[in-house]
């Protein structure tokens, strides 16, 4: 015979244990299209600067500079909120926001060892973080020996620059994301 209290308890767990799974999986899938958000702005980024890399390191310079603001504006829409930060900016717009110190100090000190974390931001929002790092054709404008000519246009653009001494592999920078859970 079924004692009813056990049943109504029972049910209790059916149905907490049906909305954690739910909600796993609704979390699941918005952090999938947050990361999937990012990686092709990253690889948008990547090819507009390689494009100008191959002219010179000024003109991948100029097109940072004039478009990769633009470029990751574009990214942006009603569900997902997209940007870039650095503790070592070069841009003063690419600071990082107060949800994302912690988890920056852990990707810099090897904490968080994978390669993007998703957390919850708020009782209604998550962000994405993913680590940039540096690869060689980086290092003409964030490494330790910049051309001369190249950091006096640098250093004209961005009078407050952190941005160098960076080494391959280094990370550099994070792209966000920000969305509803």
């Amino acid at each position: 015979m079924i004692n009813l209290k056990d049943l109504g308890g029972l049910m209790k767990k059916i149905t907490i244990i049906a909305l954690l799974i739910h909600t796993t999986s609704t979390m699941a899938i918005e952090d999938a299209k947050a990361l999937q958000a990012v990686k092709k702005l990253g690889m948008e980024l990547k090819a507009k600067l390689s494009a100008g890399m191959k002219k010179s390191p000024t003109e991948a310079l100029e097109t940072c500079h004039l478009e990769a603001s633009t470029i990751t504006n574009s990214h942006t829409n009603a569900e997902i909120k997209i940007g870039r930060v650095s503790a070592k900016n070069r841009n003063p717009n690419n600071m990082p926001k107060k949800w994302m110190e912690n988890y920056i100090s852990d990707f810099q000190t090897k904490k968080i060892k994978s390669p993007y974390i998703a957390v919850d931001i708020d009782s209604k929002h998550r962000g994405l973080l993913m680590p940039i790092a540096t690869m060689p054709m980086c290092l003409k404008c964030h490494g330790d020996n910049i051309e001369a000519d190249l950091y006096k246009e640098i250093t004209k653009r961005y009078p407050n620059d952190k941005a160098t001494g960076f080494k391959t592999g280094d990370i550099r920078g994070y792209f966000w994301a920000e969305y509803e859970k």
